[in-house]
């Protein structure tokens, strides 16, 4: 089954925070509309895009941005994921690496 989460942020900042460690990852679009999403997916392949920026290890997550003008709403994540960034539009994508929880 094919899975996809979007976020739509307008403050041109989401947080990537490991509940274990409360370890924090900052992404933004440097500003460039003050928009753009989080996409959180298991589909296969990822579109050409978006180009690899990172790995999550194993572990638990929290995905917190502001959802279309409106206060926090979170995502929790439980794996380990890598994540990929389009530097056209300054979007994210996560997908569940292979062999993760």
């Amino acid at each position: 089954m094919e899975v996809e989460i979007r976020q739509t942020t307008d403050k041109a900042e989401v947080v990537i925070i490991n509940d274990d460690t409360s370890q924090k990852l900052t992404f933004s679009n440097g500003g460039v509309d003050g928009e753009f999403e989080i996409i959180v997916t298991d589909k296969k392949p990822v579109p050409e895009l978006f180009q690899p920026v990172g790995t999550l290890p194993d572990g638990k997550y929290t995905i917190k941005g502001n959802y279309a003008g409106q206060d926090y709403r979170e995502i929790k994540l439980n794996g380990a994921y890598e994540v990929y960034g389009n530097p056209e539009d300054g979007n994210v994508m996560i997908t569940k690496r292979d062999g993760g929880n």
